[in-house]
């Protein structure tokens, strides 16, 4: 119980910071190198996380939809119920959306449209 409550307060952390830079990165497309330093890998810029910042943001709030959706099911109905668990499969199939278009913009920088508006034109950054 209390595992899942730190995972779920971890996952709804993660959610929130990343649409705070995602709505930062929007307004001020000037601070995308700084963001690329903070979302790095053993200092590599993490410059594929920050064009695509927005579908980052969504795959982090679809995983704590899903989370709470199956706890709510679980605490309330003491079985997974199925709304509950439509709202977690649904959430669930959100998520692998959002690796298959974070792979996409990794790699073609497509679609252009989530890609934060000064990194659209850079192939390599």
């Amino acid at each position: 119980m209390v595992m899942g409550l730190v995972a779920l307060s971890v996952l709804v952390a993660l959610a929130v910071r990343y649409v705070v830079a995602a709505v930062r990165l929007r307004r001020h497309p000037e601070r995308a190198p700084g963001a690329a330093r903070s979302f790095g890998v053993r200092g590599a810029p993490g410059w594929i996380v920050t064009r695509g910042i927005a579908v980052v943001a969504a795959h982090f709030v679809l995983m704590a939809v899903a989370v709470i959706a199956l706890g709510a099911a679980v605490a309330w109905t003491r079985e997974p119920a199925e709304p509950w668990w439509a709202v977690s499969l649904a959430a669930g199939g959100g998520v692998i959306l959002c690796w298959l278009l974070i792979i996409l913009i990794g790699v073609f920088n497509r679609p252009r449209f989530l890609v934060v508006p000064r990194l659209r034109d850079k192939r390599r950054l």
